[in-house]
């Protein structure tokens, strides 16, 4: 059991630092603060997520087996406590590249990632272009009448 809760730890680190290159966020940082919360964040190729979420409560996405497909994963936590934001609905909409021919837009729900007792949030998106893609995020929490919305900046680059 320690073992496997030993491995579990190094792959979520191995996970955290390659979501930490190649993300913009005002400037080198990967986190971004607004209102009451403080959101990091990370892109990593899906293959690299599945091998964390196989050990997660996290259901599957069909696009994940995509050659383009990267895993968005959110921390939230509250910027005066510092305690980690849990029991909150999150959507994510990404939006492409404008120099590309393809530009999209895609909105999902950001879904809850649970090991053991840490909890991120987190989704599949095409991204099959080089280039800025903007995140606006929007964070629902229970005692809130409005979701805070924040914007996050991922310059994406094979």
């Amino acid at each position: 059991m320690w073992n496997a809760r030993r491995l579990l730890t190094i792959v979520v680190m191995t996970l955290l630092c390659a979501a930490a290159s190649g993300v913009h966020a005002g400037g080198l940082d990967r986190s971004v603060t607004k209102s009451d919360l403080t959101v990091h964040f990370g892109v990593v190729p899906a293959e690299n997520a599945q091998a964390v979420e196989r050990g997660a409560s996290a259901p599957a996405d069909t696009q994940a087996g995509s050659a383009s497909s990267y895993h968005l994963v959110v921390a939230l936590f509250d910027k005066s406590s510092g305690k980690r934001v849990d029991n909150v609905i999150v959507t994510a909409k990404v939006i492409g590249p404008a120099h590309s021919a393809h530009k999209q837009t895609q909105v999902k729900p950001l879904q809850e990632l649970r090991i053991n007792d840490t909890v991120t949030y987190g989704n599949y998106f095409d991204m099959s272009w080089e280039g800025h893609y903007r995140i606006d995020l929007s964070i629902q929490r229970k005692d809130q009448t409005e979701p805070t919305r924040i914007r996050l900046a991922y310059d994406h680059r094979f």
